[in-house]
């Protein structure tokens, strides 16, 4: 029997407090006012529904204000102190509050109408699901086949807060200084390949012939650029694509069945919300004037199976957009935890989608099924740590490992980092913490799949709280010690929609699965490339006859790694192959 005590109950609370979700800025009325209790600098005060009667707002200028809100059907006023935003990125102050009543919440400085923001009615996240993370140890040692291994830390030349895997297997990474490196994991070398823009805080997604579209930049915090370029791997370099009609700072690209990408939210020159997604192909862009939508920054968005685009979050409405003609939005389920700013997800199955952590700051997970007939999102086992700016990264097993992200309740309070990895297995939906890392790394940290069956795992803390960390550190996942590597001795570097793929082995006969990964392409949080699947085969003395994918709704055209796994679990080093005709990009 669960006894609850006063003690008891003030935690309880606290930790509820805790779990109530600041969302990124995207209110649905903006003003602008000036003069007394502070001055407006042009940028939007915004407010964002939380849970319960609990609301956030945001302020991104860089004096204190003080907003009076009212509760509309109601008598309740109030007024909310708004700290100046912070120097560092993405340069906004937070503030929760609670109304005694439920109703639209109109926010307004020195009279005038800033911002509004409906009451949802939701329920705040259940108490079992909010266990405090400092039950769970603070760092883990043992057997690496049971929690893995970290290296030591090694120099990286700048601040990796854009990572991607390239189709040769080598790193290409930028942050908000410096010249973006390609790193060469088979030779420890780096090679500086300088971009056309400041490519730091723009979006990112691989075409079909593997070069990596960049959209957007940086200006200054909250000041977005205009541009989309095209980096390619083969030569090296970038060149400069189509010109978007406004500047875009931190967006979403999201890559489709067709080759064509989507690029979703970001804030423009003038520092305001782009609400209108374009769709780029072939160095062309189009306007979703029908599906005009402020959003979040770097919205969680996936490619689902009936080929329109899932928007996951972080808000907690989740909706699919339709990018034929001029685009349309339709609701498909809200989900339990309403936002989760700063939270991680990933499609670990086809149509399967894991989003967790984020908010202020919870440690909650839940799931979303695309191929069922109603879709909802169900809630699962929370993790061991709270964490926000945290990393999830798919693995060759199909579980997905959770990296670094801090605790507190601020963007980045570096105070209360984690350092232990976890894991997630889809097929009992728990988690399992892992060994610790050294460094720590919150917001501006990333981690992808290496080939290698390893995760990378870099950046922290420049353009934002903290230090710089101008290194990485490599994790090897307890897979790697549980006994001998299969080998892949052939695999084809291209192969077409529904074409068995021929891989050559000398260990056909221990195969238990093949898994076919899409690189990865991450920044803030979120992997906007990566996805996972098994493909199914039969095996032979000579090796394997793999089932090719069919649908690319499923497994957009594009590099994906190929990796085999014996009935220890163990991965091979993957074979990168590519699927689909190329595209001119």
């Amino acid at each position: 029997m669960w006894m609850c005590s006063s003690q008891a109950m003030r935690t309880w609370w606290r930790v509820a407090l805790i779990a109530l979700v600041a969302t990124w800025p995207g209110a649905q009325v903006q003003a602008q006012a000036h003069g007394g209790h502070g001055k407006l600098t042009g940028l939007p005060i915004e407010i964002e529904y939380a849970c319960g009667n609990s609301f956030v707002a945001t302020n991104p200028n860089a004096e204190v204000l003080t907003a009076t809100y009212r509760v509309s059907g109601t008598n309740e006023q109030g007024s909310v102190r708004l700290d100046a935003a912070p120097g560092d990125d993405p340069g906004y102050s937070e503030k929760l509050f609670t109304t005694r009543k439920r109703g639209t919440v109109d926010l307004f400085i020195n009279g005038k109408l800033v911002a509004s923001q409906i009451n949802d009615g939701l329920p705040c996240a259940l108490a079992p699901a909010l266990a405090p993370a400092a039950r769970a140890p603070q760092s883990v040692v043992g057997d690496p086949a049971s929690v893995g291994s970290w290296s030591a830390p090694l120099p990286w030349p700048v601040v990796a807060i854009h990572l991607h895997l390239l189709p040769d297997g080598r790193v290409l990474s930028f942050g908000a200084s410096g010249v973006p490196q390609i790193w060469d994991p088979s030779t420890g070398v780096f090679t500086a390949s300088p971009s056309p823009i400041n490519v730091f805080c723009s979006g990112h997604a691989f075409l079909a012939d593997g070069k990596l579209l960049v959209v957007g930049g940086h200006i200054a915090n909250g000041v977005g650029l205009p541009g989309t370029n095209l980096f390619d791997p083969n030569l090296g370099t970038w060149r400069t694509s189509a010109t978007m009609p406004r500047g875009r700072w931190y967006p979403t690209a999201t890559t489709m069945a067709n080759g064509e990408v989507v690029i979703t939210a970001g804030t423009d020159e003038n520092a305001e919300n782009v609400p209108v997604p374009e769709v780029w192909f072939q160095g062309r862009l189009r306007s979703l004037t029908g599906a005009s939508l402020p959003l979040n920054y770097y919205p969680r968005a996936f490619l689902a199976p009936n080929g329109q685009m899932f928007y996951a979050g972080a808000t907690g409405t989740t909706r699919y957009l339709d990018t034929t003609g001029d685009g349309k939005w339709t609701v498909v389920a809200a989900r339990n935890v309403n936002g989760r700013d700063a939270g991680s997800a990933v499609m670990y199955q086809p149509g399967k989608i894991l989003y967790a952590g984020g908010g202020r700051t919870t440690n909650t997970a839940e799931v979303i099924d695309l191929n069922a007939p109603s879709p909802a999102w169900r809630a699962i086992d929370s993790m061991a740590f709270a964490r926000r700016n945290f990393n999830l990264t798919l693995l060759p097993t199909g579980e997905v490992l959770a990296t670094s992200g801090t605790a507190g309740t601020a963007k980045n309070d570096m105070t209360q980092v984690v350092h232990a990895a976890e894991i997630w297995h889809p097929a009992t939906g728990t988690w399992t913490t892992l060994a610790s890392n050294s460094v720590p790394r919150g917001y501006h940290s990333t981690s992808i799949l290496l080939p290698d069956g390893r995760v990378l795992h870099a950046g922290s803390g420049e353009g934002a709280l903290g230090k710089p960390e101008k290194n990485f550190e490599v994790f090897s996942p307890p897979y790697l010690f549980a006994g001998a590597r299969p080998t892949i001795s052939r695999a084809p570097a291209v192969t077409a929609y529904r074409t068995p793929i021929r891989v050559l082995t000398p260990d056909a006969a221990r195969i238990r699965k093949v898994s076919f990964i899409r690189l990865g392409s991450a920044t803030h949080a979120f992997d906007m490339n990566q996805r996972y699947q098994t493909l199914d085969f039969t095996a032979d003395a000579r090796g394997l006859t793999v089932t090719g994918p069919d649908n690319p709704n499923v497994t957009p055209p594009g590099h994906y790694m190929l990796f085999i796994l014996n009935e220890a679990g163990v991965p091979s080093v993957a074979k990168i192959v590519r699927v689909g005709r190329r595209s001119p990009g």
